[in-house]
């Protein structure tokens, strides 16, 4: 044991003593104990700080994952909190007039500390929850990720499930390249149009249209006609 301080033979468990009589290390046991507690963010934190001797220091990657836990509990916090805003912002336009309606939205930024743009987020938001096309948990905290989830009709978000895109970590970039990929099918998908045959369709439509007319008009002047060789008949 020469070498050791007597604070650093306090701090020895000896029930990790190796037959063998060595000391184990003790970074290497706590880094053990880490990876149990959550090895698929370990290995992130791995991937993220290779080259670096930060997974190899235990109070570092402690530290890492204590203000992780402490962002995903702040953003959860902010997930319920405009969720909770869309809830009450639905339930009010529920007992207003149409008008009534259209003055709060001209007036918004006068009552609230957020723009009417961003209360449209927050309830449609509410709604895709309340209506279960959005699970809670897998809300995400950032309302903008969350609105373009909250766009979604049901069958896109059937697919967005499959794909792991329905979670509370997703990322905007991830939901719009998304729904950009979506749309690019849709519009694949659908018959074309063909610009230049619908143009001379409208002029055939057109020309058709003036010859209706020029035609009434000359069914009209005989019917004025007939009515007055009828009433001339009727004074004889």
């Amino acid at each position: 044991m020469k070498g050791l301080s007597r604070r650093a033979l306090r701090n020895i468990n000896t029930d990790h003593i190796s037959p063998e009589g060595g000391i184990p290390d003790r970074r290497a046991r706590d880094i053990a104990a880490l990876t149990a507690s959550d090895p698929k963010v370990l290995l992130e934190i791995e991937q993220i700080f290779e080259g670096t001797m930060l997974p190899k220091n235990p109070h570092k990657v402690s530290s890492i994952l204590k203000l992780r836990g402490e962002v995903a509990e702040a953003w959860g916090h902010a997930r319920d909190a405009f969720i909770e805003i869309g809830r009450a912002l639905n339930a009010v336009e529920l007992e207003l007039e149409p008008a009534e309606k259209d003055a709060m939205r001209r007036g918004f930024a006068r009552l609230f500390p957020f723009s009417e743009t961003v209360a449209t987020q927050f309830r449609q938001i509410a709604r895709a929850v309340d209506e279960g096309r959005l699970p809670l948990q897998a809300c995400p905290g950032s309302y903008g990720t969350a609105y373009q989830l909250a766009l979604l009709t049901p069958g896109q978000l059937s697919i967005a499930r499959e794909r792991g895109l329905i979670r509370s970590d997703v990322s905007r970039n991830a939901v719009i390249s998304f729904r950009k990929e979506i749309q690019a099918v849709a519009q694949q998908t659908s018959p074309s149009i063909n610009l230049s045959k619908l143009r001379e369709e409208l002029n055939r439509l057109e020309v058709e249209r003036r010859r209706t007319l020029d035609s009434l008009v000359t069914l009209r002047h005989r019917m004025r006609e007939v009515r007055a060789l009828l009433e001339h008949r009727r004074e004889k």
